[in-house]
């Protein structure tokens, strides 16, 4: 599960497959692929002209799992 957080006061989108609970993080969506919570993010982001942000050991771990398959 991949959760896609808006912080509208530093301007910044995230893509994670962490709770946050810090302040100011508002959870938009929770997606079961990367690839969907990866797009809605990079839509918001260039929407609002907000930073995107996501941990790389997410995408990391995903690249693995498709090359499993």
């Amino acid at each position: 599960m991949y959760r896609v957080y808006l912080n509208p006061k530093e301007e910044r989108v995230l893509v994670t497959k962490f709770k946050i609970v810090e302040n100011g993080w508002a959870l938009i969506g929770k997606y079961a692929s990367w690839e969907k919570a990866y797009k809605k993010a990079v839509y918001l982001a260039n929407k609002l002209d907000y930073i995107l942000e996501w941990f790389l050991e997410d995408q990391i771990e995903h690249a693995l799992q498709v090359f499993k398959n």
